[in-house]
């Protein structure tokens, strides 16, 4: 009985630091101060250590570095906020074309291969492999098509059913 309510109190305290170290967590995270906390932990180890009373050297270099990512960190929040340099999530394995950068990309039009039957009422999508531009890939309703461009045309790989 004293094991369980003692794994019943220790659960309580563990959910509650676990709760106020993850919302103090995000808030570091929204103002970038990761390499400040960073920074502020190795200037407690190395104060209770002793190194800033040896020499100024140490401190006043410890002293510029913590300022310069208290700057970075102020600088990198305002450009959060404001939207600059906003990294786009490119996909990773296929980018999707328009047929007027197709026929740009490429010296002769793509020429959809015969054998394969495609249903009217479905239009693919087509999608050029970003590891290897000579991949094109054509996502219907029900499958996917891998073909290679060789001399303009398409040549059928293979079919990958959804």
């Amino acid at each position: 009985m004293i094991l369980y309510k003692n794994r019943l109190i220790f659960g309580i305290i563990k959910t509650i630091f676990s709760a106020v170290f993850g919302v103090l967590y995000k808030l570091i995270a929204l103002l970038n101060l990761q390499l400040t906390l960073l920074l502020l932990l190795i200037g407690a180890v190395l104060y209770l250590t002793g190194v800033f009373e040896q020499g100024q050297t140490f401190l006043t270099l410890y002293q510029v570095l913590l300022v310069i990512s208290a700057v970075y960190a102020v600088i990198s929040t305002i450009k959060q906020l404001l939207g600059i340099e906003k990294k786009v999530k490119l996909s990773k394995g296929a980018q999707i074309i328009d047929s007027k950068v197709q026929t740009e990309k490429l010296e002769q039009p793509i020429i959809a291969p015969t054998h394969t039957q495609i249903e009217p009422q479905q239009k693919p999508v087509y999608y050029r492999v970003k590891q290897n531009p000579e991949y094109v890939m054509a996502e219907y309703g029900d499958r996917y098509e891998l073909f290679r461009v060789t001399d303009g045309q398409m040549k059928k790989i293979r079919t990958d059913y959804k």
